[in-house]
């Protein structure tokens, strides 16, 4: 299945998201951001394709702001 990565500012701001997202039935995992993408953080969070919305609109609601989000294949 299709995924995203999420990456964020800061580490605190990925376990506070991660909360939230949990919390409202969202599937997370917490992963290592990949080298090959530029972050400030060194975790990010993958999302199933199927609740990219769902995790956005949790994520505003909760004033946490995503830095970027990637197509995500497992490489």
């Amino acid at each position: 299945m299709a995924r995203r990565l999420f990456t964020f500012v800061n580490t605190h701001t990925v376990i506070k998201a991660e909360r939230f997202l949990r919390g409202a039935g969202v599937e997370v995992e917490v992963i290592p951001t990949p080298k090959g993408i530029s972050s400030e953080c060194g975790m990010s969070i993958l999302v199933d394709e199927g609740q990219v919305r769902e995790a956005f609109e949790v994520l505003k609601k909760g004033d946490l702001e995503v830095v970027k989000v990637y197509e995500w294949n497992g490489e």
